[in-house]
């Protein structure tokens, strides 16, 4: 397992399967818990070269697994080029790319399903504009996640002051901060996250959910969240995205994976377009959704899809709907947060979860989309009844955090 995730190693132990966690600086190895009797930790120096990780694990022989998984964006190839070595692939390199090169995944897509117009930039550190492009567009990594480094211009003059504010992060940071950059025309209308898994290129189960604003909103103060429309109540939209879905994922080669795909829905024409895709669980409590809706772990799904096994589609096991937001950050004054019992005892809250550390600095909401004080799961009879009970936990928690 390439990275530490606590929901990956739960679906672990809770399988009977051994796993070897790499972990590197990247991780608070201090903030991990202690190591459990079915897993191994083996540091490794960078776990983004290949060689590095190849010396941790021959210099500790072990070299000989049943598979090598990851739920980590940046990791993804890192993993499946680490499998055809040590193990067998689940996800074939080449098709790993796919889900990691932005540019690539529609140039891949371009005819199959609608995607925005894009154009690449190898090296922003020596680009020029030199084209007129269809403005608003969105600057961000090719290779990126989380919205990180991701602006919205919308005009020639304000993608030049976006270009000029991510040459100067790259002059503070060079080794951090991504040089290769893809160009995209903005798309109007809802954000949506499409989760589940295929088995041999067929769609199985999956959650169709609408995010409470596209996701770039964060930069002006949204927070993070999204519903989950109910399978049984929505069956006209969901077989309209369970076609886009599956086309979209057969054609960049997904046979046996979880994914987490992110799409727009234009309310005015019905049209979908493509966004994006990751070979992984999606973050936050995304997973705790379908996991309430279906009564599946997707992080078990994940292991076991990667063991060889299949892993076929379950109906829905409730006809509640579900939903789930992030927390805000809150006053850097503040010493603690609320108790979670004051949020636990709202109508429809099943899960509240704290993330933030009082001994480390308050999170800032806005840089990107991991960042949180914690995450709240919502449960409600329709999808209407959620997204108020959202607005009603977010009020609440920021009342209970004033100064």
């Amino acid at each position: 397992m390439l990275g530490y995730r606590k929901g990956l190693v739960d679906a672990c132990n809770k399988l009977g399967v051994h796993s070897t966690i790499l972990i590197d600086p990247w991780e608070d190895i201090s903030e991990l818990p202690a190591c459990g009797d079915n897993e191994k930790r083996i540091f490794v120096e960078n776990l983004s070269k290949d060689e590095t990780t190849l010396f941790s694990l021959m210099r500790s022989n072990e070299t000989n697994f049943d598979a090598v998984i990851t739920t980590e964006e940046y990791f993804l190839v890192n993993a499946s080029i680490l499998s055809c070595i040590v193990s067998k692939p689940y996800i074939e390199p080449h098709v790993a790319v796919a889900f990691r090169d932005k540019f690539y995944q529609k140039k891949l897509l371009r005819g199959v399903v609608s995607v925005t117009d894009s154009w690449m930039i190898d090296d922003i550190e020596n680009f020029v504009i030199d084209e007129k492009y269809p403005y608003p567009v969105v600057l961000k990594p090719v290779a990126g996640a989380a919205t990180s480094y991701t602006y919205i211009a919308y005009s020639q003059e304000e993608l030049e002051k976006c270009i000029e504010l991510h040459k100067q992060k790259l002059d503070e940071n060079p080794a951090e901060i991504p040089r290769s950059m893809v160009i995209e025309r903005f798309v109007y209308g809802d954000e949506w996250h499409i989760d589940g898994w295929v088995l041999e290129g067929k769609l199985q189960s999956f959650t169709a959910s609408k995010y409470n604003f596209p996701l770039i909103g964060i930069r002006n103060g949204g927070i993070v969240g999204s519903v989950t429309l109910h399978p049984e109540t929505n069956k006209e939209l969901y077989n309209k995205f369970h076609q886009f879905v599956e086309k979209a994922l057969q054609k960049l080669g997904l046979k046996n994976s979880v994914f987490h795909m992110e799409l727009f829905k234009n309310d005015e024409n019905d049209e979908l377009v493509f966004s994006e895709c990751g070979a992984r669980v999606g973050g936050g409590f995304i997973y705790k959704a379908f996991q309430y809706l279906y009564d599946i772990n997707l992080y078990e799904v994940l292991v076991r899809l990667a063991l060889g096994e299949k892993v076929l589609s379950t109906p829905a096991k409730t006809s509640q709907c579900v939903g789930w937001t992030f927390l805000p950050s809150v006053s850097p004054t503040i010493k603690s947060l609320p108790d979670s019992s004051l949020l636990m005892d709202m109508p429809g809250v099943l899960e509240v979860e704290y993330s933030w550390d009082p001994s480390k600095e308050m999170p800032d909401t806005k840089i990107d989309t991991t960042q949180r004080t914690g995450q709240v799961l919502i449960t409600g009879k329709d999808e209407d009844e959620v997204l108020l009970r959202i607005k009603d936990v977010l009020n609440y928690f920021t009342d209970l955090t004033k100064n």
